[in-house]
């Protein structure tokens, strides 16, 4: 730790070069403050208001709970969620690099380090963005602790789905919502959604920005639909915590298969039907939920404010 310490101090990381001081606490982890229950968190140039703090513990609590339903696991006796909010985006940035070598950008709100067991962020541009890309990332804290490694797919689609809840939605999630589940339809109605077999086996960023063309936000959309598309009914539910929980799953990384592998076998092997009829599910999922957000978007046009 000091040699690092030493490092930072070395190429102007720390203090008397830049607003932020990265410290040896920071390094270390244990500067967070105890939140109540799961939530632990340190703050950067940025004032973690009550009510922001009221609903991020109500909303980690939640998600705990969320998930054990779900998956039928608890978090372990000693889990918490750990977020260090920058209060400006260069800070973010400093720090992610100074500590785990990540390079972001302003298109990357956020990250879980499973290495660190810390969610990193900065209070956004859009202010309603902060607490579900909190949410988000709680949510991948979460299915870290309960699985550890997931398919890529749904690492993101499921912490997408958690982190956006019906209470904090708001105008702006809402209608985020609403044009995902219309842009995703287009695509449908144009023949432009990936095969369902290829998603399901993409590995990473890189898979993604070959499948969408460098938009590797539709990947996100993708995996967030098809998670929505598992949560619609407790039979595809139950389903879906079946493949999760399975020995194979379990003991993946031991014998030398991919997860993201299993779970498409899985689905072929025991959806009716196979991939092509789960993936002619989705598809009819999408137009109904895209239908659904088309009258609601009139609906909001033509009440009276």
């Amino acid at each position: 730790m000091r040699f690092l310490l030493g490092l930072l101090l070395a190429f102007g990381f720390a203090r008397g070069s830049h607003a932020l001081d990265i410290t040896t606490s920071m390094l270390r982890g244990s500067d967070f403050v105890r939140g109540d229950g799961y939530v632990r968190y340190a703050t950067h140039e940025w004032e973690m208001k009550p009510e922001m703090l009221k609903a991020l513990e109500y909303g980690i609590n939640k998600l705990c709970a969320d998930h054990q339903k779900v998956f039928g696991k608890k978090v372990s006796g000693e889990f918490s969620v750990r977020f260090r909010v920058f209060g400006r985006f260069e800070d973010y940035k400093e720090y992610s690099q100074a500590k785990y070598k990540k390079e972001v950008t302003e298109n990357l709100l956020g990250f879980f380090s499973p290495r660190g067991k810390e969610i990193v962020t900065w209070r956004q541009k859009a202010s309603w963005r902060l607490l579900p890309t909190l949410l988000h990332e709680g949510s991948h804290a979460i299915m870290d602790d309960l699985f550890g490694a997931l398919p890529f797919w749904m690492i993101e689609g499921s912490a997408d789905w958690f982190g956006e809840p019906q209470w904090i939605e708001g105008n702006g999630l809402k209608l985020d919502k609403q044009k995902r589940w219309l842009t995703l339809n287009k695509l449908r109605d144009e023949y432009e959604l990936p095969p369902m077999k290829d998603y399901l086996l993409s590995e990473g960023y890189d898979d993604w920005k070959k499948m969408f063309k460098n938009e590797i936000g539709m990947g996100y959309d993708i995996g967030w639909s098809i998670f929505d598309f598992f949560m619609s009914h407790p039979q595809s539910t139950k389903f879906m915590a079946g493949i999760v929980n399975s020995r194979d799953s379990m003991l993946a990384d031991q014998n030398g298969y991919s997860r993201e592998g299993i779970f498409a076998a899985y689905i072929q092997k025991h959806w009716p039907g196979g991939i092509p009829m789960f993936e002619k599910g989705w598809h009819s999922w999408v137009k109904i939920k895209a239908e659904e957000s088309r009258q609601a978007i009139i609906k909001s046009k033509t009440s009276p404010k």
